[in-house]
């Protein structure tokens, strides 16, 4: 009797046992299908156009055709404030036509209006 009485005790324990372990793998279960839908949603965020649009511009410092950039450089020592407005197109096209000598001439002897 007794040793049925231990047997039993055993089995209930390691059911228990059993049973938690699938409540603790239900849970890990579901928490890796919320992960993975979180996961979707930026995979198809960052696949969208906007996004890598906008990631190009931010990192590479990319334009479209035909926009006009500003740049607006920091605070200089004595509190100048610089404002540099570069057309893509006209400044692009005007770049690729000089010399490497004639664009280091324009960038330290050329007048500002030009």
């Amino acid at each position: 009797m007794l040793f049925l009485a231990f047997a039993i005790g055993k089995e209930i324990v390691r059911r228990e046992d059993v049973q938690s372990e699938v409540t603790r793998l239900e849970q890990q279960a579901d928490n890796l299908k919320k992960q993975n839908i979180q996961l979707a949603q930026i995979l198809k965020e960052m696949t969208s156009e906007n996004f890598q649009e906008k990631e190009a511009r931010k990192k590479l410092d990319v334009q479209k055709a035909g926009e006009t950039v500003v740049l607006l450089p920091q605070n200089s020592d004595e509190g100048e404030r610089t404002l540099v407005v570069q057309n893509s197109s006209v400044s692009a096209a005007a770049a690729q036509d000089q010399s490497n000598p004639e664009k280091w001439w324009a960038f330290f002897f050329a007048l500002p209006n030009s």
